[in-house]
């Protein structure tokens, strides 16, 4: 990822527009990396629907490069009037510019936003989702998508879509966890002071974002350290001694943060980790449960016992296949 283009219809809603702006804006505040973001539209000046104006729009790019990320900003439509010339110039800027290009970039929408990439014909065949008051709508105007309800956001690969409004948050980290890593969305949520959120009916949480929706310092400083060496063999005893706790009041903390025991958050990022080094690689399973801390094979089985319902050399013959 090195530009986003954010595509700004009339009637723009501000918070889909403002939350994913200020999460891509971080990568570069923060030093992580110099992405550069463009706001776009058919339009060069237009007022959101909560009055706001928004001047100095950028033309919609001529061409997308590889690694772009277009994302579609929710609006207010008006379904009971004919299409307005502004959404059929977007539409085909979509089908002309950016469908040609999928694979090598990735189109997302916030909220109503996928109305829009349904209009280009985006969603045909493609799991995806939208505000709940709209999802019914969206499947009767585009019967060939794939609507899902009670999602906070659904990646169908090079297309994503997100629920209402405060989704786009979720969505953008979404997306930085994919390109640049756990520990990247970890620092970009944490600066931001955004918690990583799913529904019921979402994939879960890769372990790396669980249990982070919480303001302690001591505590998140103990997860970055476990999350970048889940493999990690220090006595908690010394690994509390390093943050200047007792392992007792470490554990307290912990426990009263994160709603788990230290031990299970750090045996959840080895059993992460395992499944990572079962499916990338070729290793045997002794060697794997080696490489995530584990104190023996017998010790990793009973582990991955606790989260997995078929041993792990089943569980690598499916995840190959």
């Amino acid at each position: 990822m090195q530009r986003v283009f954010f595509v700004l219809p009339p009637k723009v809603h501000m918070l889909d527009l403002g939350g994913p702006l200020q999460v891509f804006g971080s990568l570069a505040e923060l030093g992580i990396a110099p992405v550069v973001l463009h706001c776009t539209g058919p339009q060069r000046e237009v007022t959101s629907f909560q009055g706001l104006a928004l001047t100095a729009i950028e033309p919609l790019p001529a061409v997308l490069a590889r690694g772009d990320l277009v994302m579609v900003i929710g609006c207010k439509l008006d379904f009971s009037a004919t299409p307005p010339p502004w959404l059929r110039e977007l539409a085909e800027w979509l089908q002309t510019v950016a469908r040609p290009r999928l694979g090598e970039i990735t189109l997302a929408s916030v909220c109503t936003g996928a109305y829009l990439l349904g209009a280009a014909g985006l969603l045909d065949g493609r799991h995806c989702t939208t505000h709940h008051a709209h999802l019914a709508r969206l499947q009767q105007r585009h019967p060939r998508a794939r609507v899902l309800a009670n999602r906070m956001l659904v990646d169908d690969g090079a297309v994503l879509t997100s629920a209402g409004v405060s989704a786009g948050i979720d969505l953008s980290l979404h997306l930085i966890a994919r390109d640049f890593g756990a520990a990247t969305a970890i620092r970009v949520a944490r600066d931001n002071v955004f918690p990583f959120r799913r529904l019921s009916q979402d994939p879960a949480l890769d372990a790396q974002l669980r249990y982070r929706s919480h303001d302690h310092a001591v505590i998140h400083a103990v997860q970055d350290f476990l999350t970048d060496q889940p493999a990690c063999a220090l006595p908690y005893e010394a690994l509390a001694g390093r943050f200047a706790l007792s392992y007792r009041h470490l554990a307290r903390l912990f426990r009263q943060a994160c709603g788990i025991t230290l031990k299970q958050y750090h045996q959840q990022l080895r059993i992460a980790l395992a499944r990572r080094l079962l499916r990338d690689s070729d290793w045997a399973v002794e060697i794997v449960a080696e490489r995530c801390g584990f104190a023996s094979p017998q010790a990793f089985r009973a582990a991955w016992r606790q989260e997995e319902a078929v041993a792990p050399s089943a569980w690598r013959a499916q995840a190959v296949a």
